[in-house]
């Protein structure tokens, strides 16, 4: 079964403490768990205006996955107006 592993470099603009950037990311990591997705915040968990999310999914198939990942990235753009995608690096194994 092929699955992917992205990480989603996050900017969160309007936080000035830890505690407002765990209250802004709380949200999107909940929706990204009822997904079906495995999620961790990987890196820069002390900065208070970026995060690193890892995710991973497992698929049926490649094209499947492809859209998954799409749709979320959209989702993400969308839906949670606090955070910005600033960079995403994902890679697919068969």
């Amino acid at each position: 079964m092929p699955w992917f592993i992205a990480s989603l470099t996050l900017s969160l603009p309007g936080c000035h403490s830890l505690k407002e950037k765990r209250s802004a990311l709380s949200p999107l990591i909940s929706h990204l768990k009822k997904c079906n997705l495995s999620v961790i915040e990987a890196s820069h968990q002390n900065s208070w205006q970026s995060a690193v999310l890892q995710i991973a999914k497992l698929g049926q198939t490649r094209a499947q996955l492809d859209r998954d990942l799409a749709l979320l990235l959209s989702s993400i753009e969308n839906d949670f107006r606090d955070i910005t995608l600033a960079d995403v690096q994902h890679e697919f194994y068969l």
